[in-house]
């Protein structure tokens, strides 16, 4: 097991290390990510990619967390090493493909990250958020999640594009507004359902719609979908938050009584 956590952790810093370093050091040894020609309906706006500055400062930090000797044994570190380190090389993959003009592989690219990092989240549900390698890693991991998620619905859009679609046909913004409402709606019902790192997770969403609804130059349909997605996933984020400060339910309406039996159940660690 010993040999296990240590290749995984090999492994997961590798990862992380590209998955920061490709994107930042890309534009100052070449042209950088070439995005803006794809802009889509539903991009956000220029300022709203400032995101990725915490997102690398939470997965760098996650990963330093998980590979310490300390936590390379965590309950977290063993179940979402290896799909962590799926979802970095997976965006360092899209990176790559955005700065070598390789488009066409964007949009295959980015919902594989995205659901790289949703394995994880969902691995990490079944962890009690005790040790510091399982918060730092639930934070980190909701905050991509969650951007990634819509910027597939993006890419996805940019793929059409690509394909030779108008940007502004009527049949290209109704079916960019209604992704954009399915995704929202998909985020909305996660959020609501996460018990370990639901803020982190609606944070990136609600900023990514929040700001898109608030482009003048969006169509009204685009605006409006987006505001409606953000306040819909931030309410579910309230009642995540209110009923993780309430604590689980008992079955059949009874409340637990206090005692050992009550304790969380702990997770299959897995190498």
């Amino acid at each position: 097991m010993a040999d296990h956590d240590l290749i995984r952790s090999v492994a997961l810093g590798s990862a992380c290390t590209a998955f920061v370093t490709v994107p930042t050091l890309g534009p100052l040894v070449g042209g950088g990510e070439q995005t803006a020609r794809y802009d889509t309906v539903i991009t956000p706006p220029d300022y709203a990619f400032v995101i990725w500055a915490p997102i690398f400062a939470g997965c760098a930090a996650a990963t330093v967390a998980q590979v310490r000797p300390a936590g390379r044994t965590a309950a977290s570190s063993r179940r979402t090493g290896w799909l962590l380190a799926g979802a970095f090389a997976t965006n360092t993959a899209w990176s790559v493909a955005a700065q070598t003009d390789r488009f066409a592989l964007t949009p295959a690219l980015l919902p594989v990250a995205t659901a790289f990092a949703a394995g994880a989240h969902s691995r990490l549900q079944g962890v009690p958020p005790t040790e510091p390698a399982t918060r730092v890693t639930a934070a980190a991991t909701g905050l991509l999640l969650g951007w990634t998620a819509v910027a597939s619905a993006v890419n996805v859009a940019a793929g059409a594009l690509l394909l030779g679609a108008r940007k502004t046909s009527s049949r290209t913004v109704t079916a960019s507004t209604v992704g954009l409402l399915g995704v929202s709606a998909a985020l909305a019902g996660a959020v609501a359902r996460t018990r370990t790192g639901a803020l982190p997770l609606a944070a990136g969403p609600v900023w990514a719609l929040a700001t898109t609804a608030a482009t003048r130059d969006r169509p009204g349909p685009v605006r409006a979908a987006a505001a409606v997605g953000a306040l819909a996933i931030a309410a579910a984020a309230r009642r995540s938050a209110r009923g993780s400060r309430r604590g689980p339910a008992a079955p059949h309406g009874r409340r637990p009584s206090p005692g050992p039996s009550h304790r969380p159940r702990g997770a299959t660690d897995r190498g």
